[in-house]
């Protein structure tokens, strides 16, 4: 994966920062509906009982 060395970082403000804030106070994870599930999708096709 190439690192683009142009970007601009900027601060998290506002509801997302609250949002961040919470997810790292409480252990969990800031993510939307599509990335949770992908995320179950891989989980279940490694975690079902191979066939014989």
């Amino acid at each position: 994966m190439k690192f683009v060395t142009n970007t601009e970082t900027k601060p998290v403000v506002g509801k997302q920062a609250q949002r961040l804030h919470d997810a790292i106070t409480t252990g969990t994870s800031v993510s939307n509906e599509k990335a949770q599930a992908t995320a179950q999708r891989i989980f279940d096709r490694h975690t079902k009982p191979k066939q014989v």
